[in-house]
C-alpha cells in the first residue's frame, strides 16, 4: 500500500515572525518551513555562556556581544536562526524595524553536538557566509578542546583555522579579541 504524501504548510517571514512572538518555544525558519529548536545540554549552555562573557569583557565599547536571544535574518537564503553567540560592531540593522531579528552579525558562533554539527557546517555555514557583514563563523565542540574558524579575507575567500587544546588560544580578528580554550571550556569536563 502506498503511502499518501502530507502537504506542509508554508509561511510567510511575517506569519513566522507573528507565531514566533506567541510562542512558548523557539523555532528557527527555513525557507517557508518553520522547525522547531531542540533544547540544549549543560555544556552546551555553559559554554556558549562562557564564550559571550569572555567576548564581553574584552570587546571595545563600539560592538555589543549577545547570545540565542536575538535571531539573524538570512535573505538569501530565507531563514532565521539563533545563532549561539553573535557579534555586531556599531548600530544593528534591524529587519523590517524589528528589534528581535538583526541582519549585520560581524561574528557568529555556533556550539556544536553530534545532532547539530551537520546542519551548523552545512546548511548554516553556507547561509550565514552570504551575510555581507560577517567577517568569522565559528564551531566550538561540546565533547572536545576543538574551535574552527572560518575568516572572510578582504578578496571575500574563506580561511579555514583549527585550535585545538585548552592552552591554546582562540584570536577573533573581527574584534581583535583573544580568548583562550581554558576560558570557553571553564567548567566543562573533557
Amino acid at each position: 500500500m502506498a503511502l499518501k504524501a502530507t502537504k506542509t504548510k508554508r509561511y510567510t517571514p511575517e506569519e513566522y515572525l507573528a507565531l514566533e512572538e506567541k510562542a512558548e518555544f523557539r523555532s528557527e525558519f527555513d525557507d517557508g518551513i518553520i522547525v522547531a529548536m531542540a533544547g540544549g545540554t549543560l555544556n552546551h549552555a555553559r559554554i556558549t555562556n562562557n564564550i559571550d562573557r569572555s567576548i564581553t569583557n574584552k570587546l571595545k565599547n563600539t560592538c555589543e556581544s549577545m547570545t540565542s536571544e536575538v535571531k539573524v535574518q538570512v535573505h538569501n537564503y530565507r531563514k532565521f536562526y539563533y545563532p549561539d553567540v553573535l557579534v555586531i560592531c556599531g548600530e544593528p540593522i534591524f529587519y523590517e524595524k524589528r528589534n528581535d531579528t538583526i541582519t549585520n552579525p560581524i561574528l557568529i558562533v555556533e556550539v556544536i553536538s553530534e545532532s547539530t554539527e551537520a546542519k551548523d557546517r552545512g546548511e548554516k555555514m553556507l547561509a550565514y557566509r552570504t551575510l555581507e557583514s560577517l567577517q568569522e563563523y565559528v564551531l566550538v565542540s561540546q565533547d572536545k578542546a576543538i574551535v574552527e574558524q572560518y575568516t572572510k579575507t578582504v578578496e571575500g575567500n574563506w580561511i579555514h583555522k583549527v585550535t585545538i587544546g585548552l592552552k591554546s588560544k582562540v584570536k577573533f580578528e573581527s574584534m581583535e579579541v583573544e580568548i583562550t580554550l581554558e576560558e570557553i571550556y571553564q567548567r566543562i569536563k573533557l
